[in-house]
């Protein structure tokens, strides 16, 4: 029978409470109240729950309910219990206003975590062990053919939540913590030649002239690239700038003479995309623009430089390697790997800077090194 008393050793002003432990022996443990009826009622709840652990029916829900039962008792909050779902997908709520760069790839992210649990998505938090994050990485590598780079990110994504989660108390330890990253290994692209590039503008459309023209001379992603629009445009400086979504830096590039002639030939009144139509298409599927430009690529009788991975087959060529290209051109020229960083925003840089006109006048030369396809 559970009762309570003053302890006679101290002056303590709290009320101690006398139980029995699953094992029979007694204990004398302090209660944390003042009041005398707060803490009869926290001491029933802890000969209930030793009761229910001698008879061996203890759940986790029935912990619960007596921790519930004791803090109710004594006037504070309740025990907060998440589930993996709930507690995901309110992560990646906040993740929409404060990380908007990188909000699409948490979401897939999260929603393959998620399936990967099944039916277990929808019990606690504190389910979830560092296996079933290892289970999620190999299945994802096995099954998705991702590549190396796209599964660290979704690691790194699964870990940010149960950190997330760990400050907040709900859980001890973050288990993805304990699961080993896959070593990134990307493949290398290869370059495009001058004549490469020409032979893709021959069999290209109005849109896709333009999006060539872009990725080649602003050196940008093919997600990047099909989202600018007309307001990045400056006319006056001769600049194009535009926000990176995968890193968020801001970028700023003095305009090519064929890029400058391009944009010139197709200004118009709206100030929309400056490839429409292409900008509501996805990147990947099976139409999206990277399989476009992959035909493009056909037509124009350019070798792809496929390779098989372990996993699947790898194109050395492809939109992204208009970036290397970019980059390449630049370097051949002379351009100082400074310069170079800054043209493709591979160097972090304060998003609120604009260059002065000094500082853009050597960006100006780099970029005029790159050479000429109109001609």
């Amino acid at each position: 029978m559970a009762s309570i008393h003053k302890d006679p050793r101290n002056k303590s002003p709290y009320w101690y409470c006398a139980y029995t432990l699953p094992d029979g022996r007694r204990a004398f443990r302090s209660t944390k109240q003042r009041d005398r009826k707060k803490a009869f009622d926290v001491c029933r709840s802890l000969e209930k729950a030793s009761q229910k652990a001698r008879e061996g029916e203890l759940t986790e829900i029935q912990v619960r309910k007596i921790l519930d039962d004791i803090l109710d008792s004594v006037g504070q909050p309740l025990v907060r219990v998440e589930t993996v779902r709930s507690f995901f997908n309110s992560w990646l709520t906040g993740k929409e206003v404060s990380a908007k760069a990188f909000y699409q790839h948490y979401k897939k992210a999260v929603s393959k975590f998620l399936e990967s649990l099944g039916q277990r998505a929808d019990k606690s938090l504190t389910g979830v062990t560092a296996s079933d994050i290892a289970t999620f990485r190999d299945a994802r590598l096995k099954l998705d053919g991702i590549s190396t780079g796209t599964l660290v990110l979704d690691m790194k994504a699964v870990r940010s939540v149960f950190s997330s989660a760990r400050r907040q108390g709900l859980i001890l330890h973050n288990p993805a913590e304990e699961v080993d990253l896959p070593v990134n290994k990307p493949h290398e692209r290869d370059v495009f030649t001058s004549e490469e590039i020409r032979a893709l503008l021959r069999v290209a459309s109005e849109e896709w002239q333009t999006l060539i023209l872009l990725g080649y001379y602003l050196g940008g992603r093919l997600s990047d690239m099909a989202a600018l629009c007309w307001d990045t445009v400056d006319v006056s400086a001769r600049v194009i700038f535009y926000t990176q979504g995968k890193t968020g830096h801001r970028v700023e590039v003095p305009l090519h003479p064929d890029l400058e002639e391009r944009l010139m030939a197709i200004a118009g009144d709206s100030p929309g995309r400056l490839c429409p139509m292409l900008s509501r298409l996805r990147v990947d599927g099976r139409n999206g623009l990277s399989n476009q430009f992959s035909a493009l690529m056909s037509q124009a009788g350019i070798d792809k430089r496929q390779v098989q991975s372990s996993k699947n087959r790898f194109s050395r060529k492809s939109y992204h390697s208009l970036r290397h290209s970019f980059s390449s051109a630049l370097a051949n020229a002379g351009v100082s790997a400074d310069v170079r960083m800054k043209l493709t925003g591979h160097k972090s840089v304060d998003v609120h800077q604009r260059y002065t006109h000094m500082q853009l006048e050597p960006l100006r030369q780099a970029i005029a090194a790159l050479p000429r396809i109109n001609r």
